[in-house]
């Protein structure tokens, strides 16, 4: 049977999909010119986007970064007012949260506080449906196919593993479109649709 896939991602979060290391990213506050400066150590793998919300989830700022660029960013102080944000950079592969408190002292944004959540990576070569997870929380994880209609083909658990892969031959279903479902405790479900031939 041949088999062609169509990947689309949906993340039911504030976000849509970063994969830096929370180390690799700066936020300083740079009192000459009373700004709040933010960058990066290293070029970003692929291409991301950039968002700072405040602390009701509101977006403030939204940017997009080229894969291989980096983050040099720089925003007033007086555009954030005194207050607890977060800065959110996501890709195809995952996302980072660093908080960051402006306040009288200045900008606080710990990087041991900082957040960084990974995405399944699903793959359909002929028959064979793969999926790979770095579960960083060593959550149990829960993987579903279904079909078009809802209709449950597949399921399974991993218990707390920090590493999922698992690989699943789909050569005996019939042709269609199906949805995989990757979720995890306290975390976004993660869907991809693929179209089997």
């Amino acid at each position: 049977m041949k088999t062609s896939i169509s990947l689309f991602a949906f993340l039911f979060s504030l976000t849509l999909s970063a994969s830096i290391n929370p180390a690799d990213l700066i936020v300083q506050a740079d009192p000459t010119s009373k700004s709040v400066v933010l960058r990066s150590l290293t070029e970003f793998d692929a291409d991301s986007k950039l968002q700072i919300l405040d602390n009701q989830g509101r977006i403030l700022h939204t940017a997009r970064l080229d894969s291989g660029s980096y983050l040099n960013s720089r925003f007033q102080l007086a555009a954030l007012p005194a207050g607890k944000y977060e800065i959110v950079l996501s890709d195809e592969l995952g996302r980072t949260i660093q908080p960051m408190i402006i306040d009288n002292d200045g900008v606080q944004a710990d990087p041991a506080l900082a957040s960084r959540t990974f995405f399944p990576r699903v793959n359909l070569k002929e028959d064979m449906l793969t999926i790979t997870y770095l579960n960083t929380a060593s959550n149990k994880v829960a993987i579903r196919l279904a079909d078009k209609d809802g209709m449950e083909v597949l399921k399974d658990r991993v218990s707390t593993s920090p590493t999922v892969q698992r690989a699943y031959n789909l050569e005996k279903l019939p042709a269609g479109e199906y949805f995989v479902t990757v979720s995890v405790p306290q975390e976004p479900a993660y869907t991809t649709s693929l179209s089997l031939q």
